[in-house]
């Protein structure tokens, strides 16, 4: 009787843990205004990766500063901007962010405030300790 309680006790622990954890990750999809609010960029997670695309630009343009000379000629709407994220609790951790105004890619992390209404993004060459952060709000 005890065996099949602690079982059972054990299995809801478990489930509630799980559960949580996706709770936790959906937490972070939404839309989200960019620190200088001339765009929005709406996340997603898709083979348990988050990812980011720039759905709304104050100014429609090119992808002109673009490191990679071939890809200058693309839209910055529409274009992934957060990609690769994995989920380490309780933040997104080894991804990339792709910066459209410099035209530069790092490396990046990301985690949310205590209100869940500003997405903190963490940009860095290399190691964690050498970068910026930007806080991206809530755009509802």
């Amino acid at each position: 009787m005890i065996k099949k309680l602690t079982k059972k006790i054990s299995l809801f622990i478990f489930i509630a843990l799980i559960s949580n954890n996706a709770f936790a990750q959906n937490d972070f999809i939404g839309r989200w205004l960019s620190p200088s609010k001339k765009g929005i960029v709406e996340t997603y997670i898709q083979n348990n990766k988050l990812y980011g695309k720039l759905v709304w630009v104050k100014t429609e343009r090119k992808d002109i500063y673009n490191n990679d000379k071939n890809l200058r000629n693309r839209e910055v709407k529409g274009m992934v901007m957060l990609s690769d994220f994995t989920w380490e609790a309780p933040q997104w951790v080894e991804g990339k962010i792709y910066d459209p105004e410099g035209g530069a890619t790092y490396s990046s992390k990301m985690w949310l405030s205590e209100d869940k209404q500003t997405l903190n993004i963490r940009g860095y060459i290399g190691f964690s300790l050498l970068g910026r952060n930007e806080k991206f709000t809530r755009n509802k």
